[in-house]
């Protein structure tokens, strides 16, 4: 994974706010990062550091490419390939992670059942800019090695991502079936209300890979339902190049975001429930509280009574008797 820099930081952690900063510095030794950890701050760097490559096995057409990394993290055979993916900061918004994501157990719905997330900025205004910036650059690099324009900007102002729950398949299909044996199995033993999972040449992706960092530094697995809306996690993505063909017009590229991984790095902070009204304290209020202070020192709440009733318009007149009727004792007539 590859973190976004900022043009003073090389994790982008200088334009986060308050004790957002802290933690995005504290992520890794920024003197042990690799060149294929930093990613560019400009396109003659990432002609250098990334290229376009065919997709080996894509099942979708329109998915045939993938942006890699022009050099090997790590030694591999000469044939291999690492899809770039990148760290993102920011604040949950909507989301929806669980094993099977917004599938509702229809296998003729398999294709469309994603896991999805958004996330928001939170006021972080620079930091935010900044990361668009670098996942705007991946595209605007991406569209000119295919030759394929981009319709607009990608990356604007929400981030939205999505994971595919289920992938298409074109291995045998005795292999297949032995697959999915290990994840029945799994979620079951999570679940007991599991959909029986769709039949080749569907197969499941298993579940989205939860974490948090805890206060000693230790990163652990948890359970998608700890998650919260405001909680400040780090996204591990991946480009997902999509060319779409249209019959009214020529072909254009879409740059969407694939999550991989979630890592919680702090807790959504408690706020005041919106239907909860806020106390406050009226200058009147807080001199009733003086007890050094006698009636007579205090304003009068209530308006002076007029001399006649002539002078008083309609509204002011119903206040008043409103007033007055309010202290009426119990066990007196009634004014006639």
């Amino acid at each position: 994974m590859s973190f976004l820099p900022s043009a003073n930081h090389p994790l982008g952690a200088d334009l986060w706010t308050g004790d957002l900063q802290t933690i995005v510095r504290n992520r890794v030794p920024v003197h042990g990062l690799q060149q294929w950890e930093c990613f560019p701050t400009s396109l003659c760097h990432m002609v250098e550091w990334a290229t376009v490559a065919r997709h080996p096995c894509a099942p979708d057409r329109r998915r045939s490419h993938l942006l890699v990394y022009k050099t090997l993290p790590v030694p591999e055979p000469y044939d291999a390939m690492y899809p770039v993916s990148v760290r993102i900061y920011g604040f949950l918004d909507k989301f929806c992670v669980g094993e099977f994501g917004n599938w509702n157990g229809d296998s003729t719905r398999a294709a469309y059942a994603v896991q999805s997330l958004s996330l928001s900025s939170m006021g972080n205004t620079a930091a935010w800019r900044n990361q668009l910036d670098r996942l705007n650059l991946a595209a605007t690099f991406a569209s000119r090695v295919l030759k394929v324009p981009l319709p607009s900007v990608q990356f604007r102002h929400h981030l939205h991502m999505q994971r595919k729950v289920f992938t298409k398949r074109l291995f045998d299909l005795q292999e297949s079936q032995a697959r999915h044996l290990s994840p029945i199995h799994d979620a079951s033993a999570q679940n007991a209300h599991v959909p029986r999972l769709p039949e080749y040449p569907w197969e499941w992706n298993g579940p989205l890979e939860i974490l948090e960092m805890q206060q000693d530094g230790n990163i652990m697995p948890i359970h998608e339902v700890l998650l919260s809306r405001g909680d400040f996690v780090e996204i591990d993505a991946e480009f997902d190049l999509v060319v779409v063909r249209t019959h009214a017009t020529r072909a254009h590229l879409r740059v969407f975001l694939t999550c991989k991984q979630i890592l919680r790095l702090q807790s959504a902070r408690p706020t005041q429930p919106s239907g909860t009204p806020m106390v406050t304290t009226s200058p009147t209020e807080i001199r009733r509280m003086r007890t050094n202070q006698t009636s007579e020192n205090l304003p009068s709440i209530h308006p002076p009574e007029p001399n006649t009733l002539d002078q008083v318009s309609p509204s002011t007149l119903q206040r008043i008797r409103r007033h007055s009727t309010a202290f009426m004792p119990i066990n007196s007539a009634p004014i006639e």
